[in-house]
C-alpha cells in the first residue's frame, strides 16, 4: 500500500506543475495534510509559503507594469 501512496503523490505533484499558481497553492496544502512523512509535509508547506510570496510579488510587478503602461497612454 505504501508504494501505491508514493506513486499517487508523485503523480499528483507532477500534474500540479501545470495548474495555475493559486490552485497549486491550495492543493499543495491539501497534499501536505495527506503526506504521511512529517519532513516531506513540512517542506511542502514551506514551499507553499514561498510560492505564495513569489506570486504576491509577481502580482505587484504586474500591477506596476500595468500602471506604467496605462500612464504612458494618458500622456
Amino acid at each position: 500500500m505504501e508504494n501505491a501512496a508514493e506513486k499517487l503523490i508523485a503523480y499528483v505533484l507532477t500534474k500540479l506543475e501545470t495548474e495555475p499558481v493559486a490552485e497549486r497553492i491550495k492543493l499543495y496544502n491539501v497534499l501536505a495534510d495527506f503526506v504521511p512523512n512529517e519532513e516531506a509535509s513540512s517542506r511542502l508547506r514551506q514551499y507553499t509559503e514561498e510560492l505564495e510570496q513569489i506570486d504576491l510579488k509577481f502580482q505587484r510587478i504586474k500591477a506596476l507594469l500595468f500602471l506604467k503602461k496605462h500612464e504612458n497612454y494618458e500622456h
